[in-house]
């Protein structure tokens, strides 16, 4: 197993957009974009008159991290490319206006589904290189163990889930954890994470400077809002198996609770998902996952997205899988030549834990 090679049609290509393509790329990407303007939409119109100035998008290639609105030209060109199996989706607008796109994967109709949520905080950009790495193997591996991973299941994938932040974090401020709404007076974000309405009152955190501040109420937040009523009205009930939160950088395997120490359930069995996780995205470089739940590697904390996810919508499989930086100078802020490494094994580790998970017949 050595370090994994781009072999589809991707490459150092850079793509110049069409006055309709960046028209509905500035109204996907760019705040209030739903409203964008008429000297805005006059402005991407002199753009295209004139090719040289046009805005130009790195085709992904995972050896950078990319931008919301190349994240955004790549999903495009995905859905495009594969339209058989691939569907865009968005569940709304972030409290600035951006779009909140996602992919579904199906390869074949009547499967179980799998959800996963990722870059909710936004300095944390390996999640969203690393998902978009995973969709790519979904959509075009030929080895057979992806190949079973990716026809098992009906993917629901958001790639940047905190749309705002993520942007805020590119332009201005690398290390930006939180959304983009004021919080209080001079205070701006909400912790995403902190918001969902499972045990949300019980280790809020009510000061609007912190980092982790949970909102004035559960669910006071659009982004959250938006999700928890896409997955209530848009995805059958009962037919989400595995719920996945993709997070950086403890370099861990997380299970419910957050909240409290006790243990939830079925622990036994989070944990033997946990562990097949862990084992299996060993193999290839010896990155060492710890697997144990929320509240014995972080602080007791509330109103997670996988609390939810596990105790309100009943998913039997609901894990924060942090990717790894932990022990790092700058955990925050992987090198650029890490993200194929950490996209391999995260492709590995999902075939552990799906393999996991049909052993328990949740599958």
């Amino acid at each position: 197993m050595g370090r994994p090679k781009i072999t589809h049609n991707e490459s150092k290509k850079i793509i110049a957009g069409t006055y309709a393509s960046e028209l509905r790329r500035a109204k996907d990407c760019t705040a209030d974009g739903e409203t964008i303007t008429t000297k805005q939409r006059s402005t991407i119109l002199m753009r295209n008159m004139f090719p040289k100035k046009r805005p130009t998008y790195r085709v992904l290639d995972w050896s950078f991290y990319p931008t919301l609105c190349e994240i955004y030209a790549w999903m495009d060109s995905i859905t495009k490319e594969c339209p058989k199996v691939v569907t865009g989706f968005d569940i709304g607008r972030s409290y600035e206006g951006r779009l909140i796109r996602g992919l579904k994967l199906s390869f074949r109709p009547g499967k179980k589904a799998i959800f996963i949520e990722s870059n909710i905080h936004a300095r944390e950009w390996i999640t969203s290189a690393t998902c978009t790495y995973l969709i790519r193997e979904l959509l075009f591996s030929r080895d057979p163990d992806v190949r079973e991973l990716a026809e098992s299941l009906d993917w629901w994938i958001i790639p940047v889930f905190n749309v705002d932040g993520f942007a805020f974090s590119h332009e201005e401020y690398r290390l930006w954890r939180k959304s983009r709404r004021p919080s209080g007076e001079d205070c701006i974000g909400i912790d995403l994470n902190r918001n969902f309405s499972y045990k949300w009152e019980l280790r809020k955190c009510g000061d609007p400077s912190s980092n982790m501040y949970s909102g004035p109420h559960a669910e006071s937040e659009p982004e959250v809002k938006q999700l928890t009523n896409f997955i209530n009205n848009n995805i059958p009930d009962g037919s989400i198996k595995v719920y996945i939160a993709l997070h950086a950088a403890a370099q861990a395997v997380l299970i419910p609770w957050a909240f409290t120490k006790m243990r939830p359930k079925h622990y036994n069995e989070l944990l033997q998902v946990a562990d097949a996780f862990a084992d299996a995205s060993f193999r290839r470089y010896h990155t060492r996952y710890i697997c144990a739940t929320m509240a014995n590697v972080l602080k007791l904390v509330s109103g997670t997205s996988t609390d939810w996810a596990h105790g309100v919508k009943g998913i039997p499989i609901a894990l924060c899988l942090e990717l790894p930086g932990k022990g790092t100078p700058r955990r925050f802020e992987l090198p650029e030549e890490m993200i194929l490494r950490v996209g391999a094994e995260l492709v590995d580790g999902f075939i552990g834990m799906i393999k996991a998970v049909k052993e328990l017949g949740h599958i």
